[in-house]
């Protein structure tokens, strides 16, 4: 078990997620334009609209749905509910450049449906959500994450898996580690299994090798401190200089005028941007 972190309220603290370490790691100014800026007009962070992130947010949501739900909705009601949600991000609001486009993201999108339809009672019981669990880095950096499942095993301790909704599976198990991190501080209990769900190539979840926590947890602290002190100087220069790499420059264009505003996503408070590629 990892040591508990006390709870108590941090004031300008800097939340750090697995995305958004990843974002610093790769460019510290893409963290910057991703993370920390704020539109002026709404204080909401800008997100450039990615039919890959669109068709990640509608089948989360729709398996959200589907594990609160006591009476285990069917197929066709799971299909429903997903073209209900797809409206949110229909067309340019999903970042698609085209109906045929958006077709195929949508045929994906269901065809993971129904895998997981088919094999989601191989799942454990699940334990009580989580909603954005914390656990406190250094004096003001707070780790922070979205857990899809967490189960318990039959010895009382826990199984954590994340669906994926992607091509490719994934070059490192970092984002499990630091859920279980996050679930042995909120839940109490001991993580034995971590695992990633490949949800449109595979019929159950691909347990990952579960190392101890502890250099996990001591690496994160290292870079929590790396962006804290970023913060502290404000330095936000793009790896690759005045040149800029792509992150920077899609939402270097979005600053610049370039984009076209969709929607406001108040759950997430974010102002979704479509950009002509």
């Amino acid at each position: 078990m990892i040591p508990p972190s006390a709870q108590r309220f941090v004031k300008n603290a800097i939340f750090l997620s697995h995305t958004s370490l990843g974002d610093f790691l790769k460019c510290p100014r893409s963290y910057y334009l991703r993370n920390i800026y704020r539109n002026p007009q709404t204080n909401y962070r800008i997100q450039v609209a990615s039919p890959y992130i669109s068709l990640g947010a509608v089948v989360h949501d729709v398996i959200e749905w589907f594990l609160e739900n006591q009476d285990k909705p069917s197929l066709l009601q799971l299909n429903e509910q997903f073209r209900n949600f797809w409206w949110k991000y229909h067309g340019k609001r999903g970042g698609f450049t085209s109906k045929e486009e958006e077709k195929i993201f949508g045929q994906r999108g269901l065809k993971m449906l129904e895998n997981f339809s088919k094999n989601w009672k191989k799942l454990e019981k699940i334990v009580e959500p989580a909603k954005f669990p914390k656990y406190h880095l250094t004096e003001n950096v707070i780790l922070t994450g979205n857990l899809d499942f967490v189960g318990k095993l039959p010895d009382g301790s826990l199984h954590v898996i994340d669906f994926k909704t992607g091509t490719k599976d994934e070059e490192s198990p970092l984002q499990l580690y630091i859920y279980a991190i996050l679930a042995e501080n909120y839940y109490g209990r001991k993580v034995a299994k971590l695992s990633f769900w490949y949800l449109d190539r595979d019929v159950e979840p691909k347990e990952v090798v579960l190392d101890p926590l502890d250099k996990t947890l001591d690496w994160l602290v290292e870079k929590a401190r790396e962006v804290k002190s970023a913060w502290e100087v404000n330095n936000w220069v793009c790896k690759n200089g005045d040149e800029l790499c792509r992150d920077c420059r899609d939402y270097q264009a979005i600053l610049d005028g370039e984009g076209e505003f969709m929607f406001s996503d108040h759950a997430y408070k974010k102002d979704v941007y479509y950009l002509e590629k």
